[in-house]
Order: structure tokens, then C-alpha cells, then sequence
């Protein structure tokens, strides 16, 4: 789950709309013409097709930003010179 709650209350409130909406969705696609369901299908794979496509790119991307100038190199050399200037004192 990508948020989930870091209180008792709201692990059980979350747990009990799962219970409560799960059963309802289930019930609302079993009901839908067999065209709907398998459109429904189509669009979820299509979503996690993209998802998939774009987690690669970003990953390439991450890749060929390896070696690159960044502002962490900047903030590591600020703090290496600093630390510098206070061993020389």
C-alpha cells in the first residue's frame, strides 16, 4: 500500500473500508456487460503497461544522470571545504 496509516485507528479504519468497498466493487463489475468488463480489463492493462514503461524510463534516465554534476556534489564540496577551514585554524 503506498499510505498506510501510522496510527491504530487508522489502520483499522482503513482496514474496515476495504471490508466494506471491496465485496461493493466486485459486485458492481460482476454486474456490468461482459463488453464493459472486458474494456475494463483492457484500460487496467494498458495502465500498468504505461506504468511499467515509464518506471524503465526513469530508471535509463537515473542511469545516464550517474557521474553527472549535481547539487549534491556541490553540498558535498562546500562541506569538505569547510571542514577544511576549520582544521587549518
Amino acid at each position: 500500500m503506498a499510505h498506510w496509516p501510522k496510527t491504530i485507528s487508522g489502520n483499522i479504519f482503513t482496514i474496515a473500508l476495504a471490508i466494506l468497498v471491496v465485496p461493493m466493487l466486485v459486485w458492481f463489475l460482476i454486474t456490468l456487460p461482459a463488453m464493459f468488463q472486458w474494456g475494463l480489463a483492457a484500460v487496467a492493462l494498458a495502465c500498468v503497461a504505461l506504468s511499467i514503461w515509464r518506471r524503465r524510463i526513469d530508471a535509463a534516465r537515473e542511469r545516464n544522470w550517474v557521474g553527472e554534476f549535481s547539487f549534491g556534489d556541490v553540498v558535498r564540496r562546500r562541506r569538505a571545504d569547510e571542514a577544511l577551514e576549520v582544521a587549518a585554524r
